[in-house]
């Protein structure tokens, strides 16, 4: 089963979406070697109304995946998927998550990229903004280790308030404007 979800969980219908079996693999190894695997087999559904499509495949190991994304709706680059079905009749999912519809256009992770200047490296292709109420947002990016901060936007654009990981306490966090319902980021003391 493969599906289409919101990262808050909501279902994201209508999204054009395909599972590839490739060979040699032992689907045991949970690894699909990126050289040397051909793909023997493809199926390609729409995500219901649930969010959902539902494949019966035989027993391997499986690229998944989307075509183009229906309007209106942002995927978060992930990276590569993949599934492994042991034994016939096993039920195994993956999910393919999307943006949270309706941010505003300044809470885009290229926005907040491209107004951050100490990210090094890190480029806004792979970046995700997790939760974004216009001044407050946070944004990670798919990279090994922990890149996840919490930005602020100021006038001239945004700003790193903390990376992860940090100690600063709840109390400085709200004193310095930090909306409640980031407060699970943050220590108490």
């Amino acid at each position: 089963m493969l599906e289409t979800r919101t990262l808050s969980g909501a279902p994201v219908p209508n999204v054009p979406v395909n599972l590839r079996l490739v060979q040699p693999c032992d689907p045991a190894s949970h690894d699909i070697p990126l050289e040397g695997t051909t793909e023997v087999l493809r199926r390609d559904a729409v995500t219901d109304a649930n969010g959902s499509a539902t494949f019966a495949v035989p027993v391997g190991c499986y690229r998944f995946g989307m075509g183009t994304p229906p309007p209106g709706t942002t995927p978060v680059p992930e990276g590569m998927h993949s599934l492994f079905l042991l034994h016939q009749g096993q039920v195994v999912s993956g999910e393919l998550r999307f943006q949270e519809p309706n941010l505003p256009p300044f809470c885009a992770a290229q926005t907040i990229v491209h107004d951050l200047d100490d990210i090094g490296e890190l480029g806004s292709d792979n970046a995700t903004v997790t939760e974004c109420d216009g001044t407050w947002a946070v944004i990670v990016w798919d990279v090994p280790g922990d890149s996840q901060r919490i930005v602020r936007r100021a006038p001239d654009g945004w700003a790193t308030y903390v990376y992860f990981p940090h100690d600063v306490c709840w109390t400085k966090a709200a004193a310095d404007g930090v909306p409640t319902r980031l407060q699970d980021y943050f220590i108490i003391c």
